[in-house]
C-alpha cells in the first residue's frame, strides 16, 4: 500500500508545455531579437528556469532575464487555468483514502507557485520539492522524500510523463507510473523503455485506488 504518491507537474498535472515554450520564446526574442526553435528549449530541460535562462541567454544578467521571463510566464498562463480533467478528483480521492500527495518538479519555485495558483492547485501538495539550476535532481529529491517522510521506498510512487522520470525513479528505488494523457507525451519513447503507462487519469485512479 502506498503511503505517498508524488506528482510531476508539467505534462502530468496540466498541459503546461505551451506556456513554457511561449515564455522562453518571448524572453529570448526580447533580449536577442532572435527566434529559437522548440528543440533548443527542450535541450535545456532538466534544470529549472534559472539554469535554462543561463543556457539560452548567457550574456544577459540572470536577474534581468528572470524578471522578464516570470512576467511572460504569468501572462502566458492566463490561457491555461485548468489542470487535466480528473486530476482534482484524483487528488481528493487519494487524500480521502489517507494517502499523502506531494509534488516533485524540475521547475523553479517561482514558476511552480505561479502554475499551482493559476491551475487552482495551491494547497493540495505537501511537501513540494523543486528543481535546481545546476542539474536534474529528481532522484535526489525522491530519496529526500523517503528520508524526510520516514517511509519505505516501496511506500512511495512517482507519477511523471517522461522517460527521465522513470530513470530518476529507478535510481531511487521508487515505482514510477507514466502519465500518458498529455498531447505532448512521447508515447513511443515510454513504450520503448517498458514504462507502466496510463493513458487516462481514470486508468491511473483505478490502479491506485481500485
Amino acid at each position: 500500500m502506498y503511503r505517498m504518491i508524488s506528482f510531476d507537474l508539467d505534462g502530468t498535472l496540466a498541459d503546461t508545455f505551451p506556456v513554457i515554450l511561449d515564455s522562453f520564446h518571448s524572453t529570448v526574442q526580447h533580449f536577442t531579437g532572435e527566434t529559437i526553435d522548440d528543440q533548443q528549449i527542450f535541450d535545456t530541460f532538466g534544470t529549472n528556469e534559472q539554469g535554462m535562462l543561463h543556457s539560452l541567454l548567457p550574456d544577459v544578467p540572470l536577474d534581468t532575464a528572470s524578471d522578464y521571463f516570470y512576467d511572460a510566464y504569468q501572462q502566458a498562463h492566463e490561457q491555461l487555468r485548468q489542470p487535466f480533467p480528473g486530476i482534482v478528483d484524483l487528488l481528493k480521492a487519494l487524500t480521502s483514502h489517507g494517502i499523502q500527495i506531494s509534488l516533485l518538479t524540475g521547475k523553479g519555485q517561482q514558476s511552480c507557485d505561479i502554475s499551482l495558483k493559476m491551475l487552482g492547485l495551491t494547497g493540495y501538495f505537501n511537501p513540494i520539492l523543486v528543481g535546481s539550476p545546476e542539474r536534474n535532481i529528481k532522484t535526489d529529491n525522491l530519496k529526500r522524500l523517503v528520508a524526510t517522510q520516514k517511509i519505505a521506498p516501496a511506500e512511495l510512487a512517482y507519477v511523471g510523463d517522461a522517460t527521465s522520470d522513470i530513470k530518476a525513479s529507478q535510481a531511487a528505488g521508487i515505482q514510477c507510473f507514466s502519465a500518458a494523457w498529455s498531447p505532448s507525451v512521447q508515447l513511443d519513447a515510454l513504450k520503448a523503455v517498458n514504462a507502466d503507462i496510463y493513458e487516462s487519469v481514470a486508468d491511473l485512479r483505478k490502479k491506485l485506488l481500485g
